[in-house]
């Protein structure tokens, strides 16, 4: 069989790529990269072309291959070191090649069309008769048909496609393809161009035309079609005359849809370099210059100018014509970002996240695709960025959780950032002021280039940290102690600003019953139901249900019902109290709905129409804001209390990054920090703001429990709605990774597996759910392992009827 075939990846959950004949007609169209229209079983489906070839796949003879219907681009919507870099994420994270390549893509881009019918030219000629009852006379009433149509008109809908085969081969009928929901496209504007001028005579009996004439005139020759109808009564027929007399031409031109996030930054002149500085780039540059893959960790205390680093490197590749990825871990700090690179780079840059309307995503998208945007921006998802010729990749606050998905496809974007670097030979800067442990641990073993700044520029002081001990606070001062309450008095009376930090929202976590104890609970998720007092409604802050608050227990009948916990909106009022006539500006998912709510808040910071920042972690990092002096973390303890061996870098990291936000201006900073765990190392080590004692002190203890770092982890997440069938398919899951382990372990592949348990989360969004982890010692042993199970578990019943998820280096085991 010569020609030529395709290797497909189906946007699907199929575990591997499909062949199919690429028709002649079709051969000098397509390419990898492309997305492509082909038939899946008794329905269309799109897909992604993954390879080439002239050679008849390796499949058995009585495989038929089918072809390709349709190629859906002009050209390849993914570059070539992007297709390879989805390759190894689908491998590494165990994860449907089609539905990772879907991920790469823009939203609607990998959407399924329907299926149609309508007659063909011989069709509609044809008389219908008896036999062809019931669908040609559909045909002939409705002219385009679905195949939902056709299958309802008919007896069975196996008799349905089966008439429709018929007729499509009697060259009667033919099928289209349509999307049901419309393909992000570009905007095309209609542009009015003079040419020349009518007479005199001719304008002076008509207004119309005169207004006509004076819009185009006084917009230099060219003006909007839609601003000639609004604006000029009979506008249309004006266009249609004097196009005909060749007095005017209409152009059809792509509009560029911008969308800005960014927050008004002054202008400023890029600031001299401190020695420090100008040692980092010396050290990156030359990786710039002459291409090569090498990992640098930058180490920058807050307020050490890393930023300015990020913008001198990208102008440095700009200068050799390579583009830049640029990843921030959340769009509350992309938006002060944002503000730094348009003043740089203006309109060569393009921003990428989920506040992005439709169009305007698509557009920037486009943008990056076609070279002409070539520093991109954007959270975790901007790592499938189809960025040209890059030459440069930095993930900015690489600890930060939030660059790994937490669902469906569960990745890391900071280790995908990495290897995308290192497949494509170019440097990778990895910026924190507090380094995640596994990061240092590569560091520390020569894996990473450490780069440092260890000093605030303009050698300004970190903040001074004072500990208090909630324990000793009265009953009055149990949100807001004493010392924090005088310290804000004495900061507005200076003029300054001061941020106060707690990690929950809403006014209660949660409400208790005073007479039997009973929690209120969500009716869908194993966890309590969170406080509005402004809305006075119950929500779950994890599925979104929510209720009215009840006047009486459920479980008792009694009252009263009693509000305990404090999230930020508690915190607001109590601000309030203390520091009466204040500014206030609150900043969580309840206040801020987009980017443009989240810019506008924090404007107001800036520009002093604010006193008091009060915020979740979406504050806690990044953001500078000069004229804050002041920071209260209200409950340091938080973070300690998750189920998590990372919970005390996780609290060590927030604590470090949150004080980091005062005093980067002229005044010195002031941390109060609030804590019943005083004598907790973790609190010691942020009181010495040594961070470096602290990964010393916490990759011993890591080493001693051969956590990682020093193995690796992974997650298998049972979930189903039953919640013994859950648990039936966990316990299988786990016997069958056991015996996998014992048989593998004559091989070398060392394996240990954990539980199963029920998660921390029973039950999420009306699933029960059920854990076991993995742990090996190598990426190697994982891979085998964990393939090893898979495959076996496909022909397990109980594990058929649960959805089985794998987090591979998981980060909340929630």
């Amino acid at each position: 069989m010569k020609g030529l075939f395709a290797e497909i990846a189906v946007f699907s959950a199929l575990e591997q790529t499909l062949h199919y004949v690429v028709p002649e007609d079709l051969s000098d169209s397509v390419q990898p990269g492309m997305r492509v229209l082909v038939p899946l079983g008794r329905r269309e489906s799109t897909g992604l072309v993954v390879g080439l070839t002239a050679e008849r796949p390796d499949l058995p003879d009585r495989v038929a291959l089918r072809s390709l219907l349709a190629v859906l681009d002009a050209r390849p919507v993914l570059p070539p070191d992007l297709l390879d870099i989805c390759r190894w994420i689908s491998k590494y994270y165990f994860y449907p090649l089609g539905e990772v390549l879907q991920t790469a893509l823009p939203p609607g881009l990998g959407d399924a069309p329907g299926t149609f019918y309508r007659l063909t030219p011989a069709g509609s000629e044809k008389p219908s008769g008896p036999d062809d009852e019931p669908l040609l006379p559909l045909f002939t009433r409705t002219g385009k048909v679905s195949l939902e149509e056709c299958i309802a008109a008919f007896p069975t809908a196996s008799g349905a496609r089966k008439h429709l085969r018929v007729l499509e081969r009697a060259g009667l009928i033919e099928r289209v393809f349509e999307w049901k929901t419309p393909q992000p496209h570009a905007r095309i504007t209609r542009t009015a161009v003079l040419i020349g001028r009518p007479a005199e005579t001719r304008m002076k009996k008509s207004a119309d035309l005169r207004r006509f004439m004076e819009m185009l005139e006084e917009s230099g020759g060219r003006c909007g079609l839609s601003e000639l109808r609004r604006e000029v009564g009979n506008a249309g027929y004006w266009l249609k005359k004097l196009e005909e007399e060749g007095l005017l031409r209409i152009d059809a031109e792509e509009e560029l849809r911008e969308f800005s996030c960014a927050q008004c930054l002054p202008e400023a002149a890029p600031p001299e370099l401190t020695p420090a500085q100008r040692d980092v780039l010396e050290a990156v540059l030359p990786c710039i210059e002459r291409p090569r893959f090498v990992p640098f960790l930058l180490h920058g205390v807050t307020g050490s100018g890393k930023t300015e680093i990020y913008l001198r490197l990208i102008q440095a590749a700009l200068d050799r014509n390579g583009g830049s990825l640029v990843l921030v871990p959340e769009i509350a700090l992309s938006t002060q970002m944002e503000a730094l690179f348009r003043q740089r780079f203006g309109r060569l840059v393009a921003i990428w996240h989920s506040g992005l309307p439709p169009g305007p995503r698509f557009d920037q998208w486009r943008e990056i695709l076609n070279g002409r945007k070539p520093v991109v921006l954007g959270v975790r998802s901007a790592v499938f960025m189809p960025v040209s010729r890059p030459a440069l990749i930095i993930v900015d606050e690489e600890h930060d959780s939030s660059y790994k998905q937490d669902d469906r496809l569960r990745y890391h974007a900071r280790d995908v950032a990495i290897m995308r670097a290192r497949a494509l030979g170019i440097p990778v800067v990895l910026g924190s002021a507090t380094p995640s442990l596994q990061s240092t641990h590569h560091a520390q073993h020569g894996r990473y280039q450490v780069l440092s700044l260890p000093k605030r520029i303009l050698d300004r002081p970190l903040p001074t940290i004072e500990v208090v001990n909630m324990n000793r606070e009265s009953s009055r001062a149990r949100i807001l102690s004493h010392a924090l309450q005088q310290a804000l008095r004495e900061t507005l009376e200076q003029g300054r600003q001061a941020l106060l930090f707690l990690n929950r929202r809403g006014f209660a976590t949660f409400i208790l019953c005073g007479s039997c104890g009973h929690v209120l609970q969500c009716d869908y998720c194993s966890v309590s139901l969170t406080y509005h007092n402004g809305e006075n409604l119950l929500r779950c802050h994890y599925c979104g249900w929510e209720r009215d608050v009840p006047a009486s227990c459920p479980a008792c009948g009694r009252s009263p019902l009693l509000r305990h916990g404090v999230g930020t909106e508690r915190l607001e009022a109590e601000a309030a109290l203390a520091a009466p006539g204040a500014r206030i500006v609150r900043i969580d998912r309840d206040t801020v709905a987009g980017p443009k709510d989240m810019v506008r808040h924090l404007d107001a910071v800036r520009h002093a129409r604010a006193d008091i920042l009060i915020g979740t972690q979406m504050v806690a990092k990044g953001h500078d804001f000069p004229n804050i002096t002041l920071v209260g973390v209200i409950n340091a303890d938080t973070a300690l209390q998750l189920p998590d061996y990372r919970s005390g870098e996780i609290t060590v990291q927030l604590l470090i990054q949150v004080a980091g936000r005062a005093g980067r201006g002229d005044s010195p900073g002031r941390v109060i920090l609030q804590t019943y765990n005083p004598a907790h190392y973790t609190i010691q080590s942020v009181s010495d703001m040594d961070y470096a004692g602290f990964c010393d002190k916490e990759l011993e203890s890591r080493e001693q429990l051969q956590y990682p770092p020093f193995a690796r982890f992974l997650r298998l997440l049972v979930t189903a709605r039953e919640e013994n069938t859950a648990r039936e398919a966990a316990g299988q899951l786990a016997a069958l990774s056991r015996e996998t382990a014992s048989e593998l372990r004559e091989s070398g592949c060392r394996a240990a597996v954990l539980g199963p348990s029920p998660a921390p989360l029973t039950r999420l969004k009306d699933r029960y759910r059920w854990h076991l982890f993995i742990k090996t010692w190598t990426n190697e042993e994982m891979q085998q392992f964990v393939e090893t199970v898979l495959k076996r578990a496909r022909d397990n019943p109980a594990l058929r009827r649960v959805q089985l998820s794998v987090d591979r280096d998981p980060m909340a085991n929630l």
